[in-house]
């Protein structure tokens, strides 16, 4: 039998085996460097959500504060009518030329309930906007949670393969020392 064919071919088993765990080794300190970053994106798309939920429940705090808003608007109105009236019951003479307090004031809040109602209905279009945006960044974490799992198989895949290429490096070393062993037996 020639135990130096099969020694020499047990050592290029070991060789191969030993270059194999290497570029695993390399591929999973690759995996790990992007597992890396995939978390730190993560971390990063779920504090942008936070501050876009957040951002989106104070939108709508305040949007449920309109009908209060406009009911108070209401209220000086009335309230503005009812003084011009009793400013103009009281001080009426016919040598000065009576000023409508209502007249005075409606210019300004004609404004201010206009100005009420713009920024409510901006509210409004940007709670839209802030809710798609949390839709946007949802779907991105799901994505990139999916892609950290992916790596993390491979990561697992890579260190069987390791393992496996570990117990094949081990026989052919046992191999290589048997048939070192069987060749100076021979001579």
């Amino acid at each position: 039998m020639d135990y130096e064919y099969y020694y020499y071919q047990a050592k290029n088993r070991y060789y191969d085996a030993c270059s194999e765990i290497n570029s695993c080794q390399n591929n999973v300190n690759n995996l790990e460097g992007n597992k890396q970053v995939k978390i730190s994106e993560i971390n990063n798309l779920k504090a942008q959500l936070k501050k876009y939920k957040d951002a989106l429940s104070d939108i709508e705090n305040a949007i449920k504060k309109e009908d209060d808003m406009q009911s108070s608007m209401s209220k000086i109105n009335s309230s503005v009518n009812s003084i011009s009236e009793n400013f103009n019951n009281m001080a009426y003479s016919d040598s000065v030329t009576q000023k409508n307090l209502k007249d005075v004031y409606s210019t300004e809040a004609d404004k201010t309930k206009s100005t009420l109602n713009s920024t409510f209905e901006t509210l409004k279009s940007k709670k839209s906007i802030v809710n798609n945006k949390i839709s946007e960044l949802e779907v991105n974490i799901q994505r990139s949670e999916t892609d950290l799992q992916n790596i993390k198989n491979e990561i697992n895949s890579m260190n069987s393969n390791i393992q496996s290429w570990i117990t094949t490096k081990n026989n052919a070393s046992y191999d290589m020392e048997y048939y070192r062993h069987k060749m100076y037996e021979e001579e």
